[in-house]
């Protein structure tokens, strides 16, 4: 429990984390993870539900300095909510974790939310769930070459777009199969054919 002397300096410091100075908030951001850190990070988490832009995306940064003890909170938070804009940030503040800690490797549950969000309708999750997979290594690698024969022509297109990325050999003879696939929309093989052409001149 926050006594009223700690509660009036975590709201200062909470003051100084919003604050447009870098240097002002990003020593707020010290103090207030040193100290108050379970009261801070549920504060960043609630703030994934905001419809203010600015808070959301310097809550998703915070959050993202966390590290994986974050993620034990993000994936329930994602399987609870039917939300579209929490489910992104929280994929969002995944992708930071994953490039500040140098993460190749997700957790089963945390997992689960990477299917779950590939499986989504929405537009934005489906890209942003795809902009996580390029950031996975050989996993992510695999994952995007099996979406990128996906029906849906955005999950295919996005994937293709993030494969070209991060190619090696496993995708150049991915690209090579799909020209030659005739089942195979002719959008996906205008952008294999694109980056060859690039490539190649």
């Amino acid at each position: 429990m926050i006594n009223s002397l700690d509660l009036n300096k975590y709201i200062e410091l909470y003051r100084d984390f919003l604050h447009p100075n870098p240097n002002i908030n990003s020593q707020a951001f010290l103090i207030l993870r040193k100290e108050f850190e379970v009261k801070f990070m549920n504060n960043l988490l609630a703030n994934l539900q905001e419809e203010d832009l600015f808070l959301r995306r310097k809550s998703i940064l915070a959050l993202g300095r966390f590290g994986k003890k974050t993620l034990k909170s993000i994936v329930p938070l994602y399987m609870d909510t039917n939300n579209t804009t929490v489910k992104v940030s929280c994929l969002k503040t995944m992708i930071k974790i994953v490039v500040n800690f140098n993460l190749e490797e997700l957790t089963q549950a945390e997992m689960l939310v990477v299917e779950l969000a590939i499986k989504d309708d929405a537009p934005e999750i489906i890209l942003t769930v795809i902009s996580l997979l390029r950031q996975l290594g050989e996993t992510g690698r695999n994952i995007l070459i099996k979406i990128s024969r996906d029906k849906d022509l955005l999950r295919a297109k996005a994937s293709i777009s993030a494969l070209l990325e991060m190619k090696d050999q496993t995708v150049d003879d991915l690209f090579d199969e799909l020209l030659n696939d005739k089942s195979i929309d002719p959008m996906i093989k205008e952008d294999i054919l694109r980056d060859k052409n690039i490539e190649y001149s």
